[in-house]
């Protein structure tokens, strides 16, 4: 089932695995919108209901889950993401790499807004970070299969912080492509009003929505 690919994309980007006390646990934390979106999809995965939580006093939610299967699949592709394109050849070809790439985007992604004095309207880049360059060169090989060009920049380590990298789509082509297969979590409402207004100048040569979101 494609929902699997997307559980294995959100776990791939924030999530954890623990064996307590005789359990085989899969944990994620997150944001609500996407704790109760991944808490769904893993339903589907498992036959049965799985609830999200709030996170103590932080403003986080989270699932736990007992599954070993779960467990050890995700440690498999930790040790060998040559096994990602494997699986999505086997789950779904037809829509594997659009739900596992929805799933590392809702982990790991950002709608980023550019701003700039000399713009009128505000661009948009669709940026997916991680401290695992093999897992972005994995997922952007995923993209180029859905025909969405990205690129890949480096930022070096500043101790105690890890070098992270970053895969960003630039081209307005290729982000309507993106958010027009992938219904992401990052694309808040007031995002979702500065997309459409950013894509409506790129058509006509001006902006159709006079006014939007200052944040």
């Amino acid at each position: 089932m494609p929902q699997l690919l997307y559980v294995l994309g959100a776990l791939l980007g924030d999530g954890c695995v623990y064996f307590w006390r005789g359990n085989f646990q899969v944990w994620l934390v997150g944001e609500e919108a996407f704790t109760a979106k991944f808490a769904a999809k893993i339903s589907v995965c498992l036959g049965r209901q799985v609830k999200y939580y709030k996170y103590g006093r932080k403003n986080a939610w989270f699932v736990r889950v007992g599954n070993a299967e779960l467990f050890f699949l995700l440690e498999s592709v930790r040790k060998d993401y040559s096994l990602i394109p494997k699986l999505i050849r086997e789950i779904d070809p037809s829509r594997g790499w659009i739900e596992f790439i929805e799933g590392l985007f809702d982990a790991e992604g950002c709608v980023k807004i550019i701003r700039g004095k000399e713009r009128r309207t505000p661009k948009i880049c669709l940026d997916f970070c991680n401290t695992d360059l093999a897992l972005l060169g994995v997922a952007r090989e995923g993209l180029s299969n859905l025909g969405i060009d990205a690129r890949i920049s480096s930022q070096a380590a500043n101790p105690p912080r890890r070098a992270s990298h970053h895969l960003r789509i630039y081209s307005k082509a290729g982000i309507n492509r993106f958010l027009a297969m992938m219904k992401t979590t990052k694309l808040t409402q007031p995002k979702q009003l500065l997309f459409e207004n950013w894509l409506a100048k790129s058509r006509w040569g001006k902006s159709l929505l006079r006014d939007f979101p200052k944040t």
